[in-house]
């Protein structure tokens, strides 16, 4: 009796502990996608906001930045990959753009000139 008590001891034992390995590698896993998700994200934004100071600092050379498939160029040199829209406006006395990053990341600058 004794013998078979801790038989079921042992099973139960190592039932409950792969339940509980299975599930911590479940959740570890979803975890790190969701790590790597927001240090897509993150990416994005810093070189979106690059891209804006990019643009204060050459306000002044606004034909020299072009839009094609999908991608921003400044004198031929890739600026920023997959722009799904941009549009650029030019006042007498402001610039305004349009720029939509991946379909997250959507903005409207305007700069004075």
């Amino acid at each position: 009796m004794k013998n078979s008590f801790s038989l079921f001891e042992i099973i139960l034992t190592l039932i409950i502990s792969s339940i509980v390995i299975i599930y911590s590698t479940i959740f570890t896993k979803e975890i790190i996608l969701q790590n790597k998700q927001t240090q897509q994200i993150e990416i994005d934004k810093i070189n979106f906001l690059a891209t804006k100071i990019f643009f204060e600092k050459h306000k002044n050379e606004l034909d020299k930045f072009s839009f094609e498939n999908n991608n921003l160029y400044f004198e031929n040199n890739l600026l920023l990959k997959d722009v799904k829209e941009f549009t650029l406006n030019k006042n007498l006395e402001k610039i305004s753009i349009y720029i939509n990053l991946k379909n997250n990341i959507i903005q409207k600058w305007e700069f004075s000139l």
